[in-house]
């Protein structure tokens, strides 16, 4: 459950592991691969992706090239964009991969949005060619468009696996047993979510799943299943299973620069930009804490940007709950309950931190957990249990805290850094 992080602390620690990650096949996107040798006026193309955490590595041509399983190292980009080999690798090192004898290649490097290099989109032809400036700055563009592509395809997949989990879970509540805790929790799994105990325990009972050192690994049968059905897990990820569900964040390159420092309120955050990728990141300033990736930037305008830190470094929603929610004392209420109303949306709540309930439009007492909440402090507890009782507040809302945020964020201040 949320609880208030007041303005002036440092980020939030985020204890969950990694969620399984999704991987996407390089065939996906065949289209993508066929349109760029169109372009080229090439043989044949190739997309080559990599998970550069735990080196898994797909690799497809289009037309296919059965026997060749990775392509030699002179031939990937050297994560700055394009790669135009003049003199190929030597015959030997070609035939070693597999690969016919080449008089060109081609390399555009595929890249998420937040600088991670995720593989190549590889042209090839076994006679001597160039390419024009226009021609090179469309297969760019293309590659840029896969880069997306691949992002958006993981996300899907996890949207998908959400979907049916919710589906399995609401037919379950009609007709129990509907679904069995082994189903539930592969798909939850699948989901970036941690299985229930229950669920892991009959995942491994099942067969689906096995304990390593503490940890919840699926089994090859598991992972065959969820690939067989377009959900592809990458096969090293473990997932702890006393831990809760992945706040998600993005890993800056360690090569950022601090170039402004930002102060909202008493705290100062160092802003850093890489010029390759024009993305922002940010950190507390004098802490060696990794970069955080900004989603805005310059283009968005610094408030945007301050928002968003915002956001990132304290629970924005709970906070304007308690600041902006009104005690309804003149509301008649049985004796112990209260009224709270947050322009128009209204919720009660009753009992203690040790045995709380909320109420909400529905008219239906749900208890909630609102042990993190001090008894001298009634209007944690009281904002809590406007989460229990609303469950979608914070979509409600989302946009009146938004707003709220860039109103906090408007009294900061911008400072130039020089290294």
């Amino acid at each position: 459950m949320a609880v208030a992080h007041l303005y002036g602390l440092k980020p939030v620690e985020r204890e969950a592991p990694r969620a399984p990650r999704m991987f996407v096949e390089p065939a996906d996107f065949a289209a993508v691969a066929e349109l760029a040798r169109s372009i080229a006026g090439c043989e044949r193309a190739c997309i080559r992706l990599e998970d550069d955490e735990t080196g898994e590595m797909r690799l497809a041509f289009f037309p296919g090239l059965p026997g060749v399983e990775d392509l030699p190292a002179a031939l990937l980009p050297n994560g700055r964009g394009l790669t135009v080999l003049d003199d190929m690798p030597a015959s030997r090192e070609l035939a070693e991969a597999g690969l016919p004898e080449l008089a060109f290649w081609a390399g555009f490097a595929l890249k998420s949005q937040g600088g991670r290099v995720l593989g190549v989109l590889g042209l090839m032809d076994s006679a001597p060619r160039s390419l024009n400036d226009v021609t090179v700055q469309q297969l760019v563009q293309l590659s840029g468009i896969l880069s997306l592509g691949i992002g958006m395809a993981a996300s899907v997949i996890r949207v998908l696996a959400r979907q049916t989990l919710g589906v399995i879970e609401d037919v379950t509540e009609l007709e129990e047993g509907a679904a069995s805790p082994a189903l539930r929790g592969l798909m939850r799994y699948a989901t970036g979510r941690l299985p229930a105990n229950d669920e892991a325990m009959a995942m491994r009972i099942t067969g689906l799943a096995e304990m390593v050192d503490g940890t919840l690994l699926l089994t090859e049968t598991a992972k065959s299943i969820l690939f067989t059905h377009g959900f592809r897990l990458s096969s090293s990820e473990l997932v702890e299973p006393e831990a809760e569900e992945e706040v998600a964040t993005s890993a800056a390159p360690k090569e950022f620069q601090a170039m402004a420092r930002l102060r909202i309120g008493e705290v100062h955050h160092d802003i850093a930009r890489d010029d390759e990728t024009d993305k922002f990141a940010f950190r507390i300033t004098g802490s060696d804490a990794d970069w955080v990736l900004l989603d805005n930037g310059l283009e968005q305008g610094w408030p945007e940007m301050a928002a968003e830190i915002i956001k990132r470094t304290r629970n924005a929603t709970f906070d304007y709950v308690r600041m902006h929610m009104i005690h309804r004392r003149d509301a008649p209420m049985p004796q112990g309950e209260y009224r709270y109303d947050l322009y128009g949306i209204e919720w009660c709540v009753r009992g203690t931190p040790e045995a709380a309930e909320a109420r909400g439009e529905d008219g239906v007492w749900r208890g909630f957990d609102a042990s993190s909440a001090s008894p001298d402090n009634p209007r944690d507890f009281s904002a809590l249990a406007a989460f229990a009782a609303i469950p979608d507040l914070e979509t409600r809302i989302g946009e009146d805290v938004h707003e709220w945020s860039k109103r906090i964020a408007a009294g900061s201040e911008i400072t130039p850094v020089f290294n």
